[in-house]
C-alpha cells in the first residue's frame, strides 16, 4: 500500500520535477511547427517554468510568425539576468527582434529593444543601430547616455561626418567647449547649419570665461581671439573685444587693452553696458 501511494506521489509530481525540454522546443521552431512548440512552453509555464531560456524560446515562435508586437512584448518584458551566458542569448534575441522591427518599420520599437540590448550588455556589437538609439536620447534630453551610444558608433567604425550635427549638439549640452573646439573644421563645411555656427562661436567665449575665472589670461586671450575671428554671433563681437582688454590689463599690456576698448565703441551700442564699461576703462587708463 506504502508502495502504491509513494508511486502515485512520484508519477503526479514528476512533471514538476522533469527537466524543461528546450531542445524539443527548437527543433519544433526550426521545422516550422509552431503551434506545436507553443503548447509545449505553455505545459512547462503550467508546470512552473517561467524561466528567462522559455521566454526566449516564446519571442522565437513570435518571431517565426512575424507576430513582431507580441514577440517585443515578451522580451522587453525580461529582467537582466546574472550570468554571462545567459546575458549574451537576451542581448542577440533583443538584436535580432529589433533588426525584425526595423525592417517591418517599427522604428520606435526597434530603437527600445536595441536600446534595452546596450542596458543588458555594453560590449554588444550594435553598429549603426547606436546612431539611432543616440538619437532617440537626444530626443529625450538624456545626453550623457546619448554621448555614450554615439562614442560607440564611432568605436565599431561609424562615419563621424553622418552624425557630425546631433553630436555636436550634444557635446554642447554636456559643456564640452574644447570637444566642439576640435571639431571645428567639420562646423566650417557645415555652414548652411546656423545652429552649428552659433554653437562654435558660444563654445568659444564659455571657453573663453572659464579661463578668465582661471586667471589664465594668455588662453582666454585666444579663445576670444578665436571668436572675433569666427564673427559669429555678431553680438559676441563687443563683448570679446572688452573681455580681451580686461585680459590685456591683467598681464600689463594696457596699450592693446585701450584699442580692445575703443573697438566696443565702435561695435556696441552707445547705452549698452559694455560701451558704458568701456568708457570707464578708457577713461582709467587714459590718466595712467
Amino acid at each position: 500500500m506504502i508502495k502504491r501511494t509513494i508511486f502515485f506521489i512520484f508519477i503526479t509530481l514528476s512533471p514538476l520535477f522533469a527537466k524543461v525540454p528546450y531542445e524539443r522546443i527548437e527543433k519544433l521552431i526550426n521545422s516550422g511547427k509552431l503551434d506545436q512548440a507553443e503548447q509545449v512552453i505553455y505545459q512547462s509555464q503550467a508546470e512552473g517554468d517561467f524561466s528567462i531560456d522559455l521566454q526566449l524560446l516564446m519571442t522565437k515562435v513570435y518571431l517565426a510568425r512575424k507576430d513582431i508586437k507580441n514577440a517585443y512584448q515578451v522580451i522587453i518584458s525580461i529582467e537582466k539576468p546574472e550570468d554571462y551566458k545567459t546575458i549574451n542569448k537576451l542581448t542577440n534575441m533583443l538584436i535580432e527582434v529589433g533588426d525584425t522591427a526595423l525592417s517591418l518599420r517599427y522604428r520606435e520599437m526597434a530603437i527600445n529593444l536595441f536600446y534595452k540590448a546596450y542596458e543588458t550588455n555594453d560590449q554588444i556589437y550594435l553598429g549603426l543601430r547606436a546612431r539611432l538609439v543616440a538619437q532617440r536620447l537626444m530626443d529625450e534630453m538624456e545626453y550623457e547616455k546619448a554621448k555614450q551610444l554615439f562614442d560607440k558608433y564611432f568605436s565599431e567604425g561609424g562615419n563621424f561626418e553622418d552624425v557630425a550635427p546631433e553630436y555636436i549638439r550634444c557635446l554642447y549640452m554636456l559643456g564640452e567647449w574644447s570637444e566642439i573646439i576640435k571639431r571645428r573644421n567639420i562646423i566650417v563645411k557645415l555652414r548652411t547649419d546656423a545652429e552649428l555656427q552659433y554653437i562654435l562661436g558660444d563654445a568659444y567665449m564659455s571657453l573663453a570665461r572659464a579661463y578668465l575665472d582661471q586667471e589664465n589670461f594668455e588662453n582666454a586671450i585666444e579663445m576670444l581671439d578665436k571668436l572675433i575671428e569666427w564673427g559669429i554671433p555678431k553680438t559676441y563681437i563687443d563683448d570679446a573685444y572688452y573681455l580681451k582688454g580686461q585680459a590685456l590689463e591683467m598681464l600689463g599690456e594696457y596699450n592693446q587693452a585701450l584699442e580692445c576698448y575703443y573697438k566696443v565703441l565702435t561695435l556696441a551700442p552707445p547705452r549698452s553696458i559694455y560701451a558704458r564699461k568701456a568708457r570707464e576703462r578708457i577713461n582709467a587708463l587714459e590718466k595712467k
